[in-house]
């Protein structure tokens, strides 16, 4: 604080008594030069050290099954190779204590129940939409709704919610539930709209169109659903992910995103159009109402098991 004066090299800063001759300056200053260019060189080493066997353990590990797998199931191998390597990497590193690993955890589980809400949620672009066609009765009289439109009413549905649902838990304050918990409503009011669409098509029969409010408010629950899961799950793993694995468990939670697509795409070739299809053999649909109930029983129960999971989740999160 204050005026430094130069006088015959050295320094005096007003208001201190200190005095430093140059001799010394220059030899601190090389001084902490040289640890700092150790600290980076070495911070650099290990990061690069970690990457690199990072992707030599992947590459064998899965190469090891790479040759058992038919075309469908490489996609789903990839993913839980994936999954299974960065969890053995950020477990087994020393440096983090037990409250982070406990954090990482939270990531994991989450990630894990988030497959199934996207596997239903992304129905929209597979079964759904050949609903819209085949099904929906969508003549105005005047005019036909094309089917590809019910594809912009979550855009619409976003748009309008969104400013609802912040305004919302804002003014919930103290009382606003935990992310696990809004995770947890999002898939129950995703197994809601499934639940009521397919009231709409119970005891239909075939060849018979049923209204539009039917795909439209199961469209409605899924935005609130979406709204409850997905920027609350992005905003999770950005807050308890350590620093230097941020990027690396962002992985993880995108990478159930994409498992969670390819398992959505399993289940749309499920359609019963004019046949009986059938879910590990122990699930048989052989109508639209049966095909629709399947999603709300496994969105339903991944809901309630992460709804008594959530105490527990808070404590993992201190």
């Amino acid at each position: 604080m204050g005026i430094s004066y130069r006088m015959r090299g050295y320094v005096v800063e007003r208001g201190s008594a200190t005095v430093v001759p140059p001799q010394i300056r220059k030899r601190s200053r090389r001084k902490n030069i040289g640890v700092n260019t150790r600290e980076l060189s070495c911070n650099c080493y290990q990061a690069s050290h970690h990457h690199r066997w990072i992707a030599i353990i992947f590459f064998c590990y899965h190469r090891v099954d790479l040759y058992r797998c038919q075309g469908l199931q490489l996609p789903l191998l990839f993913a839980d190779r994936l999954c299974n390597l960065i969890a053995i990497v950020i477990f087994s590193e020393k440096t983090l204590n037990p409250v982070e690993k406990s954090k990482v955890a939270v990531i994991f589980i989450v990630s894990f129940f988030v497959i199934f809400f996207w596997s239903a949620y992304e129905q929209a672009g597979a079964s759904l939409t050949f609903f819209a066609d085949e099904q929906t009765n969508r003549d105005l009289g005047f005019f036909v709704v094309p089917a590809s439109w019910f594809q912009s009413i979550n855009s619409v549905f976003i748009v309008t919610f969104a400013p609802i649902f912040a305004w919302f838990w804002l003014k919930l304050g103290k009382r606003e539930p935990s992310s696990p918990t809004k995770m947890a409503l999002g898939l129950f009011l995703l197994a809601l709209g499934y639940l009521w669409i397919a009231f709409g098509v119970k005891n239909v029969q075939p060849g018979i169109k049923v209204s539009m409010i039917w795909l439209t408010g199961m469209y409605a629950l899924h935005t609130c659903g979406e709204l409850c899961l997905s920027p609350i799950g992005l905003s999770l793993v950005n807050k308890l992910a350590p620093t230097k694995f941020a990027s690396l468990l962002m992985a993880v939670w995108f990478t159930a995103n994409a498992f969670a697509n390819k398992f959505a795409g399993v289940l749309s070739s499920l359609y019963p159009d004019n046949k009986t299809t059938n879910f590990l053999g122990i699930y048989e649909m052989s109508n639209l109402y049966s095909f629709f109930m399947l999603f709300v029983f496994m969105a339903g129960i991944a809901s309630l098991i992460l709804f008594f999971l959530t105490k527990k989740l808070q404590k993992m999160m201190h």
